[in-house]
This record gives structure tokens, C-alpha cells and sequence, in this order.
């Protein structure tokens, strides 16, 4: 077979149009990746105007533990026996019945009118229990760690299972001869099974015991 010989010019043309080729492809590949960063950066600007700051709310309880009773109408009559307490402060909380002396494992209300008493935090009635002293007695878990007992109650308004929030009414104060017969009550607090001394835990957080 006779062999061609290409003409002078076709190879150089070819190479120039090679050249060309390349050039325009990395010319148009410059302009799409341009358009595309573009189109990011708006897209970016546009979730920066439409992004509103989320508040994260602190939901664990922080609300303070209250007092049971309206004091201005049923003030403290005899305070928490406290074995560290000076000899005259221990004197003043010892509660008297039938000739015998016994120190007051809570705080006692007392007054001649009418009061109601509310639940010191929201928690869940767990019993109702029957005391030799004071009569009836509610108890509320209020957490793991923290239970308060209301003893001495008229009027219960309350039922086992009952899931209470903060300052809502269990019962009446209720008669009682340890005050020559005025209406009473008496709160106590048991933090990990240990009483402690309700006036030292009222105004205080409930997270303050876990």
C-alpha cells in the first residue's frame, strides 16, 4: 500500500485547535465553578436572614419552697427541736401532752381561726395515715430524696395518687388538745429519710436536695 504524506498545514491546525479546545474548556469550567460559589454564598446569606436564635430553656425546677400556712393567721406556736440548740431554745420547742414533754419533730401552726394548709411544693400524695396525736397526717413526695408529712388535718381534700402542685390546699387545721383545743398543724420534713428542721427548708430550691 502507497503511503500519504499529510500536507504541511494540517498538523499545525490541528494543534491550534487542540489548543483552542482545552483553553475554553477551562475557561467554562472557571465561570460554572464562579456561578456555583455565587449561588452558595446567597444561599448562605439567605439562611442567615431566616435563622432565628433558639432560647434553650432551663427546665429543670428551681421554684421555692413555700410555706404551708397563711402565718399571719396560724403563726409558728412551738419550733423544731434541735438537739444543738441552746438548753432555753430546746425548752420552748418541746410540745407537752398528757404530763409528758416530747421535742417537736417539725413546726406547730396554732390559732383560733380557721386555716388552710397547702402543700410546701408540687410532689404526689403517697399516704394517708392515721397518728395517735394529731389525727389524720398526708404525706407528699416531692422528690426521691424529699418528703414533708402534714399532720393534724380536718377537711382532706386530697386522695392517695394524687398528683398536687406547688400551694395547693390538702386540708383544714383541726382541733386539737395539745393547744387547748386550737386549731393546729404540724409539718415535717424528711430530706434522704432524716427529719430536718422545716424552717431551715422553707424559702429554700428544691434542688438545693438531691
Amino acid at each position: 500500500m502507497k503511503k500519504r504524506k499529510l500536507k504541511g498545514f494540517v498538523l499545525p491546525t490541528l494543534y491550534l485547535l487542540i489548543t483552542i479546545s482545552i483553553f475554553a474548556g477551562v475557561i467554562f469550567l472557571g465561570r460554572s465553578a464562579v456561578f456555583q460559589t455565587k449561588d452558595y454564598d446567597y444561599g448562605v446569606d439567605a439562611l442567615e436572614d431566616n435563622v432565628e436564635s433558639v432560647v434553650v430553656e432551663d427546665t429543670v425546677t428551681s421554684s421555692t419552697i413555700e410555706s404551708p400556712v397563711d402565718t399571719n393567721i396560724a403563726p409558728i406556736a412551738i419550733h423544731f427541736y434541735s438537739k444543738d440548740a441552746d438548753e432555753n431554745t430546746q425548752q420552748n420547742s418541746l410540745i407537752y401532752y398528757e404530763n409528758t414533754y416530747l421535742p417537736n419533730t417539725g413546726i406547730l401552726y396554732s390559732s383560733d381561726e380557721e386555716f388552710e394548709v397547702k402543700t410546701v411544693f408540687e410532689g404526689k400524695v403517697t399516704d394517708i395515715l392515721d397518728d395517735e396525736f394529731f389525727g389524720k397526717c398526708v404525706v407528699i413526695e416531692h422528690t426521691q430524696a424529699v418528703r414533708t408529712y402534714y399532720y393534724g388535718l380536718d377537711n382532706i381534700e386530697v386522695q392517695v395518687g394524687d398528683e398536687l402542685t406547688s400551694g395547693a390546699v390538702i386540708g383544714m387545721g383541726k382541733n386539737n388538745e395539745i393547744m387547748n383545743n386550737k386549731k393546729t398543724f404540724l409539718l415535717e420534713v424528711y430530706h434522704n429519710n432524716k427529719l430536718i428542721n422545716p424552717e431551715n427548708f422553707i424559702g429554700t430550691k428544691i434542688t438545693d436536695y438531691n
